[in-house]
């Protein structure tokens, strides 16, 4: 954070998302492949309706070639002595039953021969005498055919022959085909279109589970867990290396952390036995103006070097949190530790615990640590003849109050970091202590709050995640009917 504090799991996440302005990938890759599959559809049904046009066209052209084809072959040579040609009546007969919608017209040195209706062909024969090339042709519309004809012109011999067909059949055949095809594939694109999105979003969401538990495992993290490795299983080709190369790093960062931890112990161990001998010769001397000054220079080296081989081991050892830890124990043994701390600075420690109840899920080593930090803390500000109260509550919230100075308000966001001391520094303090509270919280998913207290002093304010829970489940079970045995 901006604080330069690490976040814990899950408020990593929370920001990380909040930081994320673009879309989702899976959205965004799924919208895009269900638009080019409907793209697809509908051309491929555009596609499929214009090769049905095309394919009812050259039906048409070839039924008129065979019309031609059959007129052709009922030719006479030659005209008879009037100078006309004969055909067959079922041929006549056939063309002629079809009412104008199929007409033939037969030509010979720009004369009409033969037909087989008179006025259509009264009609059209202007039209074909000034036509002088063979092949498929366009009439325009005439009276009787408000849509036009089309036609086929050939040659055989000295005769032109002409076949005409009305356009009203072919249009209807057309638009019904095009009506029927377009609306049916509408209403089957809507559903289609619908599933395909569906699909295409659950395909590509499947496609990208393997991302989504890297950055699962990615959010887990952190100092306290610096030996959690990013999943290389099912990885797509194109994110494995990527997350190979980030567990490389994570491998040297975990190097490098485990490195600094080992200097800082054994920096601070290595500093315990000078200290130790220099306040048992400061010990030795009496008398002396500056005795008091170095001997608490020496006590305060000697509480900056505790403190961080407290730190030290809170971050180096795994802790778990998953159990029950009874607060009332948890405060008991954090006060008959610093008994004799409160006798040499005549302040009272006095504890206010239920009997029984109060308890949370948690770690009991480390919110004893939590709870002696809290208390050395206060004892450091409370003055002399005062008493440091302790405070639990059935609901597993912890209290240490003192009749000291207070926290100014500035100052109570940024206590609780590293060698942050704020008042403190008057007191001798390290720095340390209220961060190792603030960690320990933040292991156990809660908090430690600063307030004023009412009539001067502080109170800090320990909670704990599972305390809310536990405290729940404790009075459900006391709650409960209890069985009755013969």
């Amino acid at each position: 954070n901006r604080a330069g504090r690490w976040l814990p799991a899950d408020r990593r996440a929370v920001f990380l998302t909040r930081q994320s302005a673009a879309p989702s990938l899976t959205l965004r890759l799924g919208w895009r492949l269900a638009a080019v599959i409907l793209v697809a559809v509908l051309l491929a049904a555009v596609g499929t309706a214009w090769r049905a046009i095309a394919t009812v066209r050259e039906l048409d052209d070839r039924a008129l070639q065979g019309q031609a084809d059959l007129i052709i072959a009922a030719l006479p040579p030659a005209l008879d002595a009037n100078g006309v040609i004969h055909l067959p009546d079922a041929l006549v007969n056939h063309f002629r039953a079809s009412d104008g919608d199929n007409v033939f017209l037969v030509f010979a040195d720009g004369r009409l021969l033969g037909t087989s209706d008179a006025p259509v062909a009264s009609e059209m024969a202007p039209f074909l005498r000034e036509s002088t090339s063979d092949g498929f042709f366009r009439v325009p519309r005439f009276v009787n055919h408000s849509r036009g004809m089309i036609g086929f012109v050939t040659r055989a011999g000295p005769f032109r022959i002409a076949v005409l067909q009305g356009r009203e059949q072919t249009a209807a055949l057309l638009d019904s085909l095009i009506g029927n095809f377009l609306l049916g594939a509408l209403w089957l694109l809507l559903p289609l279109g619908a599933a395909l999105i569906l699909v295409s979003v659950a395909t590509v969401r499947l496609g990208l589970g393997p991302v989504r538990r890297v950055s699962t495992a990615a959010a887990k993290i952190g100092p306290g867990h610096p030996d959690i490795r990013l999943p290389t299983e099912a990885l797509p080709s194109e994110i494995a290396p990527l997350v190979h190369a980030m567990n490389d790093a994570l491998e040297r960062l975990q190097e490098a952390i485990a490195l600094q931890r080992r200097f800082v112990a054994e920096a601070a161990h290595a500093l315990r036995t000078p200290l130790a001998v220099l306040t048992a010769r400061l010990d030795m001397v009496e008398g002396h103006p500056e005795l008091a000054p170095l001997r608490h220079d020496a006590d305060r080296m000697a509480r900056l070097v505790s403190q961080m081989l407290r730190m030290v081991r809170l971050e180096s050892l795994p802790v778990e949190v998953s159990k029950t830890v009874e607060l009332r124990a948890v405060a008991a043994e954090a006060i008959a530790d610093l008994a004799p701390l409160g006798l040499r600075r005549g302040v009272e420690i006095a504890l206010d615990a239920p009997l029984s109840g109060a308890a949370v899920i948690g770690n009991h080593a480390a919110l004893s640590l939590a709870l002696t930090n809290l208390i050395e803390n206060a004892l450091m500000h409370a003055p002399a003849g005062t008493t440091v109260e302790v405070v639990i509550t059935p609901r597993g919230m912890i209290t240490v109050r003192d009749r000291g100075p207070g926290v100014p308000e500035p100052d109570r966001a940024r206590i609780f970091g590293r060698f942050e001391r704020g008042g403190a520094a008057r007191y001798g303090g390290a720095g340390l202590g209220l961060a190792i509270v603030g960690e320990i919280a933040a292991m156990h998913g809660g908090s430690v709050t600063v307030n004023d207290r009412p009539g001067g002093g502080a109170a800090f304010t320990l909670t704990v995640a599972g305390a809310a829970a536990h405290a729940q489940a404790a009075a459900e079970t006391s709650n409960r009917p209890a069985s009755v045995g013969r």
